[in-house]
């Protein structure tokens, strides 16, 4: 089942000091081209940027956001494929991430880098 406001669910299966450690990580990261949308669901923009940064996977990174000793990557990358629903996040994202593929294996979508983002095509 998918969350209309992850954010919520997030904080039942983790905590809420988690949820505020990622959101933190997150706008740590924002520089005006990945965060001048986020989205409907902000919590889902959190996430993207968190996995683009690699804010909760690297040890060096963990510590850096305070998350250390919080649940496992693993955890959270599985929790995330299984109810964030990031495919349909309808905001910005670390677009360098989205363009090598670093989303897909959360999307579903190996094969290509896809969130749609509403934004315009790129024109010469």
């Amino acid at each position: 089942m998918k969350y209309k406001t992850i954010r919520t669910e997030f904080v039942k299966q983790f905590s809420e000091n988690l949820a505020d450690k990622l959101e933190s990580a997150a706008n740590e990261h924002q520089n005006g081209i990945n965060s001048s949308n986020k989205g409907s669901d902000r919590f889902k923009w959190v996430l993207l940027l968190c996995i683009g940064y690699q804010c909760f996977e690297k040890d060096s990174y963990r510590e850096h956001h305070g998350i250390k000793g919080e649940a496992g990557y693993e955890e959270i990358k599985q929790w995330i494929k299984d109810y964030a629903d990031l495919a349909s996040h309808d905001g910005d994202c670390d677009f360098l991430s989205l363009i090598t593929g670093v989303y897909n294996e959360y999307t579903g979508n190996e094969e290509v880098a896809y969130i749609d983002t509403h934004q315009p095509p790129f024109v010469d």
